[in-house]
């Protein structure tokens, strides 16, 4: 079976989503180590496969997951533990990833509500599989009624 970072970013081509090309393994390792970011190296391979989105863009759900850059500048100034990169909604909650081991990274969503980011899931590798499974568990939503009832 193909890797789930291969099938992320197979969806998100199939889709016509704008990406940003990947950057070697070593570089993406790089630009997070001198930028201060503490990832596991499961994270790094995610973006060493995918890239990330362009600015702006978003997959059918409204979901971006952000290019190298953007999570760069975008954490610099994020104040709690952790490294942000995604979003739903243009902003109405952010997705970030806490290094659990050298090798496994947990995902968190923050709401901004005041309280601590909440965990979404134990490993990268399980969030992007439920991610493409539609489950909403993710705090990625998928469908029009959905999206209604939670920023109505």
């Amino acid at each position: 079976m193909e890797n789930i970072y291969a099938r992320v970013l197979q969806t998100w081509k199939s889709a016509g989503v704008s990406l940003v090309p990947a950057p070697q393994a070593l570089l993406v390792e790089q630009r997070f180590r001198s930028a201060g970011l503490d990832v596991g190296s499961d994270f790094v391979e995610f973006y060493a496969t995918v890239g990330g989105m362009t600015d702006s863009e978003w997959d059918s759900n409204m979901w971006s997951c952000w290019s190298l850059e953007k999570i760069v500048q975008e954490t610099q100034s994020y104040e709690r533990e952790g490294v942000l990169f995604a979003d739903w909604l243009t902003h109405s909650h952010l997705h970030l990833v806490r290094r659990e081991t050298a090798t496994r990274s947990s995902v968190w969503v923050d709401f901004f509500s005041g309280e601590a980011p909440q965990k979404v899931s134990d490993s990268l590798v399980d969030f992007l599989e439920r991610y493409l499974a539609k489950d909403e568990t993710t705090y990625v939503y998928f469908d029009e009624p959905s999206i209604r009832n939670r920023v109505a």
